[in-house]
């Protein structure tokens, strides 16, 4: 615990120090500040660092007695990334410090350009720190991630990798998935599938969000071509009614589950940045100010029968406790990680803990 702590204290200064030096560089060379350049020198030093420092500063034992199960895939730690990272080295990195599991960002058939550049920015007013991006899916598709994939140390881990699945209408998603399909029948390592229903409309016009017989539809598709677990990714944005509708829907198909949490989209005058801070003058936020409602989703949608992932402004073991307590299955981290991925050996060490006095 000491020494995860000290390094958190020491990761989190240098970041700071390096958003300022970033930001007084844009500001000299007299350009939108812009948090993905940041982002980019960060994950380039992390594998920079990687090279010459010791595992001692980065890698973490997962305590005993603090795992979960996801129908048959077992974490061995309740922590798991969720979908917002498609860089494998890096996620490799994350695995390190003792998440359980991990899921790739939505995964698109083709290669995309996402929204243009500033598409990321930190947001600090009181009460909802974290992140708003319009990042639009950017990617390399889904030919170029499984090539990827077979290369990257992730599959080393020998955790549950998740893919999640995107499309612009449900052939699409079908497209990713049969890609993905194909990738795992040649490389059998423990995996499952999340639909992102948050995905561009479908050529009828109509979102999933609105229209819970597409996801249906989907998931009959799917779950006839594989026995693997599939869960949906629902939106905080979705009122109780709908939520309970898609929970039951799910509910209905075997082996599946429903991640609890997403960004909830707000402008850039909503958390408090200039208009012109994100090019499309909005986008999906994530941090703090999720948790809340991340929690009422979970209490809502515990009794459906259907294992929970709680995502969405999750950083301290308080929290986690809270969510596992009011009956989450497993964490979604991003904005934590990004922020300090110290906080997760701290977490597990706090939940062995936990486990240890209940056992006495």
């Amino acid at each position: 615990m000491f020494r995860a702590q000290v390094c958190s204290l020491g990761y989190t200064t240098f970041r700071n120090w390096v958003i300022q030096r970033t930001y007084k560089d844009q500001s000299r060379r007299r350009i939108p500040l812009d948090l993905e350049e940041v982002v980019e020198k960060g994950d380039r030093l992390i594998k920079s660092i990687q090279l010459f420092a010791s595992p001692f500063l980065f890698s973490f034992r997962i305590p005993e007695g603090i795992g979960r199960q996801l129908h048959d895939l077992y974490f061995p730690s309740p922590l798991t990334i969720a979908a917002f990272k498609d860089d494998l080295h890096i996620l490799s990195f994350w695995m390190n410090f003792g998440m359980g599991g991990c899921t790739l960002k939505t995964v698109m058939p083709q290669e995309r350009e996402g929204n243009p550049r500033p598409r990321l920015q930190e947001v600090t007013m009181p009460g909802i720190e974290g992140l708003l991006n319009a990042m639009g899916l950017p990617g390399k598709g889904a030919e170029k991630t499984a090539a990827q994939l077979t290369k990257s140390s992730l599959l080393k881990f020998r955790r549950p990798v998740g893919i999640s699945l995107g499309g612009n209408s449900v052939d699409e998603y079908i497209e990713t998935f049969r890609t993905f399909k194909a990738f795992f029948e040649s490389h059998p390592v423990p995996h499952y599938y999340e639909i992102n229903i948050s995905c561009p409309n479908t050529p009828e016009g109509q979102d999933m969000l609105k229209n819970p017989q597409i996801l249906d539809q989907l998931l009959r598709t799917l779950r006839s071509e594989t026995p693997a677990v599939i869960g949906a990714k629902l939106s905080p944005d979705q009122d109780n009614s709908q939520l309970l509708v898609f929970a039951e829907l799910v509910a209905g198909h075997d082996r599946t589950f429903i991640n609890v949490g997403n960004t909830r989209y707000r402008t850039c005058e909503q958390v408090g940045l200039a208009t012109n801070a994100i090019s499309i003058g909005g986008g999906g936020y994530s941090g703090d100010g999720l948790f809340p409602r991340t929690l009422e989703m979970v209490k809502l949608l515990s009794q459906s029968g259907v294992p929970l992932i709680a995502t969405g402004g999750i950083s301290t073991a308080s929290q986690v406790e809270a969510l596992l307590d009011h009956g989450a299955t497993l964490i979604g981290m991003a904005t934590a990680l990004v922020k300090n991925p110290y906080c997760v050996p701290i977490i597990n060490r706090r939940l062995a803990a936990q486990t240890r006095r209940m056992l006495k």
